[in-house]
C-alpha cells in the first residue's frame, strides 16, 4: 500500500478530495456529493451498462468514464446507495492509482463483487475500498452520529440510522463501523 495511507484503515487522499470539493463548490457535508465529486470535480462521466456481468462498476480511465451495472438497480435493496459506493470506489481507483502515476498506461479496473470485501486479496482494490469508506463516512461523521444515536435510544438500530444519514447502504455502513471499532460483529 502507498505510503499516503497512514493506517490500515484511513486513507487522508480521500479526505483532501471532499475538502477540496466544498473549498470549490460548498453545499452540505453530508451526504458526500460523490456523483458531482466524480462528474463536477474530477471531470469523470458517470454511466450505466448492462453489460457489466458480475461486475459493480469499471473505470475506463482513458474515456475518463465510471460505468455502473445497471443490473443491480433493478434488483432493489437501495440499489442507489449501492452505486454510491461503487462510484467512490472507482473515484478511489482515479485518485489512488491514476492521478498518482501508478502505471504508465492504466487498463480499466474491472470491480466485481467478489473483490469489493475489505478481505479481498487484491491491493489495489482494497485500497479503493478504503478510499470509499473514507470519503463517504468519514470516521468523525460516523462517530458524531453513532454517539448521538446511542445516547438517544435503544429503540433504533443505530447502524442502519447511521447508514441512512450518510446515504451509504447498510452493509457498508456496518463494515465502517466494525472497522472503526464501533460493532463488534462483522458484516455478513
Amino acid at each position: 500500500m502507498d505510503a499516503s495511507v497512514t493506517s490500515t484503515y484511513e486513507d487522508p487522499r480521500a479526505h483532501a478530495v471532499r475538502e477540496r470539493y466544498l473549498d470549490i463548490f460548498g453545499g452540505p457535508e453530508l451526504p458526500v456529493p460523490v456523483e458531482a465529486i466524480a462528474e463536477d470535480m474530477l471531470g469523470l462521466r458517470i454511466e450505466e451498462s448492462w453489460e457489466l456481468g458480475d461486475c459493480s462498476g469499471v473505470l475506463l480511465p482513458s474515456r475518463r468514464r465510471i460505468l455502473l451495472n445497471a443490473a443491480e438497480r433493478a434488483h432493489g435493496d437501495v440499489p442507489i446507495r449501492r452505486h454510491r459506493f461503487t462510484v467512490a470506489h472507482e473515484v478511489g481507483h482515479w485518485v489512488c492509482h491514476c492521478l498518482e502515476g501508478r502505471a504508465a498506461v492504466q487498463p480499466a479496473a474491472l470491480c466485481r463483487k467478489v473483490d469489493l470485501r475489505l478481505d479481498a486479496d487484491r491491493a489495489l482494490e482494497r485500497e479503493a475500498n478504503i478510499f470509499a469508506s473514507e470519503l463517504l463516512m468519514p470516521e468523525a461523521a460516523v462517530r458524531a452520529v453513532w454517539g448521538e444515536l446511542v445516547a438517544q435510544s435503544h429503540e433504533v438500530d443505530p447502524a442502519a440510522v447511521c447508514a441512512e444519514r450518510l446515504d451509504v447502504s447498510p452493509v457498508a455502513m456496518g463494515w465502517r463501523l466494525f472497522n472503526l471499532g464501533l460493532v463488534e460483529e462483522r458484516p455478513v
